[in-house]
């Protein structure tokens, strides 16, 4: 029962994730009246769309391909030799699905765009600018900003780098060369937006942006004291706890400790 909790634990929020962002770059149908009070005027199935599935399954791929790598870090013998054959399954359908959701979204998705002058020192007020749909417009910025298109080419570079590296043994490698496919990845989804955070469907004027969804400069300075305080015992935390679990779970290992091994 714990081995399904932890499987559908781990599978859900990768897919719910993808979905999400799937749906972000489609716009997401809601609006703002007067009152700056918002209305969302979807449902639930709406989102559940051709696109938003195959950024799930983008989503769902990368995490598992970065799981397969970690496991064949973490174990071996038929454990290992499992972990190593999914390095490649996945991270093949990665590529594959990477690829299709690109040209889906280049070809098919149009995207955002801000005929207005924004005003990035004014307050934040998500009904002051006027905002168009275009084709192709979500791949603008790779051309305003070239040196964003190191994002896509981190991926096609470092998932084969991964999957050659897991094939002649070095795992410690290959996990770094999967990390830096996820920031690819997610890197490369946020590139394509910029600067929307979340556009609307129904109101392309009420899209939201970087500028006018900032909190305030309170809330930014109550942050960045508990970011002070707090991001160094999280650092010391998660860098104890894996000195704790590092090394490799064989067979011996869980018979020695068959009580508390999970």
């Amino acid at each position: 029962i714990w081995d399904w909790g932890l499987f559908v634990g781990g599978a859900v929020p990768p897919l719910i994730f993808g979905v999400a962002f799937g749906n972000l770059f489609q716009g997401v149908p809601f609006y703002f009246d007067n009152n700056l009070a918002s209305y969302y005027t979807g449902s639930f199935w709406e989102l559940l769309n051709p696109f938003a599935l195959l950024c799930g399954l983008v989503s769902s791929t990368m995490i598992t391909f970065h799981g397969a790598v970690y496991l064949s870090l973490r174990t071996e013998g038929a454990v290992g030799a499992r972990a190593h054959k999914s390095v490649y399954i996945f991270g093949s359908l990665l590529i594959l699905t990477f690829t299709i959701a690109g040209i889906w979204l280049w070809q098919a998705i149009p995207g955002y765009v801000i005929e207005s002058t924004v005003n990035t020192n004014a307050l934040p007020n998500p009904l002051g600018k006027s905002v168009v749909r275009e084709t192709g417009a979500w791949l603008t910025n790779y051309q305003r900003y070239p040196l964003t298109m190191l994002l896509p080419l981190v991926v096609y570079a470092t998932v084969p780098m991964a999957m050659h590296l897991i094939s002649r043994g070095k795992n410690l490698l290959g996990f770094v060369a999967s990390s830096l496919a996820i920031i690819g990845v997610i890197g490369t989804a946020g590139a394509s937006m910029f600067p929307f955070v979340m556009p609307s469907s129904t109101d392309f004027g009420s899209s939201l942006t970087v500028w006018d969804s900032v909190s305030s400069h309170l809330t930014l300075g109550i942050m960045l004291v508990a970011t002070l305080i707090f991001m160094p015992i999280i650092i010391l935390y998660t860098s104890w706890a894996y000195k704790v679990m590092s090394g490799k779970v064989t067979l011996a290992y869980i018979k020695e400790n068959d009580h508390s091994a999970y």
